[in-house]
């Protein structure tokens, strides 16, 4: 998800292109963690790039191109599921990351990092839960980012 100091330096960033931003900033910084007013505030004024990606999974879904967002919503039980689901996953936000300018925030936003930690953990222990974990976090993501865009 958006780190407090992504989600700072994007409000500097509208700021800069003549978006007021004082008050989310003001917000932000008295609270001390990201909300989603300050991230519904973002995404009206620029989408994230997140948004999309998280928005394109669903349709590819909802198109019946891809059983992706489905697999990362529901409770998978199988290893074989887990795994296939991460590495879709990783696979899809690097494809997606091509069109983009800024894909460092892009890929710490989706934790392309913490998911091939847990890959290379499956590979050298066959601990799931780690992997379970970081779907669950992906899942939350998903709902927390289509709860300011719908």
């Amino acid at each position: 998800m958006v780190s407090y100091n992504d989600c700072l330096a994007l409000l500097l960033d509208l700021k800069t292109k003549g978006i007021n931003t004082n008050e989310q900033i003001k917000d932000l910084v008295t609270k001390g963690s990201v909300t989603l007013e300050a991230l519904k505030f973002i995404n009206d004024n620029r989408e994230l790039d997140l948004s999309k990606f998280y928005e394109k999974l669903r349709k590819s879904y909802n198109n019946k191109k891809s059983n992706l967002y489905i697999n990362i919503m529901k409770t998978l039980d199988e290893p074989t599921q887990v795994i296939t689901t991460l590495n879709s996953y990783a696979l899809q936000v690097t494809l997606f990351s091509k069109q983009l300018e800024d894909r460092d925030i892009f890929f710490k936003c989706a934790r392309l990092e913490d998911v091939y930690k847990c890959l290379l953990n499956y590979t050298k222990s066959y601990d799931l839960i780690p992997c379970i974990k970081i779907l669950n976090l992906i899942k939350t993501d998903i709902k927390t980012l289509e709860s300011i865009y719908r």
